[in-house]
């Protein structure tokens, strides 16, 4: 019975943590950046990271609890609810917390450049020249922890 709860507490967080990456990043990201623009977006988008973030990291860690609790060894499927788990909360608490601020401190850069604004060259450099290190390494951290994610929720399903 524990096993079965502990299974059904890692499928549902695992599930979690992939429909809201792939919804915020893939889904919701490129269309409002579309329709609002890169000035009234970036602002909009600053706050959404941050709950995206807090939520992402409680599910990862419910993920990674859950499967050991579950597995009870530290195999391929605990590691990889490991490796998300590092990445998230290494984007959580190092790398995204700066990438704010900077996003904060370049939001004047792109005044009155919203026709100057793709999808692809937001995901590559983020609000400015001042982001793009960091942006560039929130979105490596967040392929980590994807990759873990997937890899922990494709051996939970088979």
């Amino acid at each position: 019975m524990f096993d079965a709860v502990a299974r059904s507490v890692d499928l549902l967080s695992t599930s979690f943590v992939l429909g809201a990456t792939i919804w915020f990043f893939f889904v919701q990201s490129p269309l409002l950046l579309r329709r609002m623009g890169r000035e009234s977006f970036v602002p909009l988008q600053m706050q959404l990271t941050f709950v995206l973030f807090q939520s992402l990291t409680l599910a990862l860690a419910l993920a990674a609890v859950a499967a050991v609790a579950h597995r009870r060894v530290a195999d391929a499927v605990t590691i990889a609810a490991g490796v998300a788990l590092l990445g998230g909360l290494t984007n959580r608490f190092v790398i995204v917390p700066r990438a704010l601020r900077a996003g904060g401190q370049s939001r004047k850069a792109i005044a009155g450049k919203d026709d100057q604004s793709s999808t692809a060259d937001f995901a590559s450099v983020g609000a400015g020249s001042k982001t793009k290190t960091l942006h560039r390494a929130v979105v490596l951290l967040v392929v980590v922890m994807l990759a873990g994610a997937v890899v922990h929720g494709v051996a939970l399903v088979t």
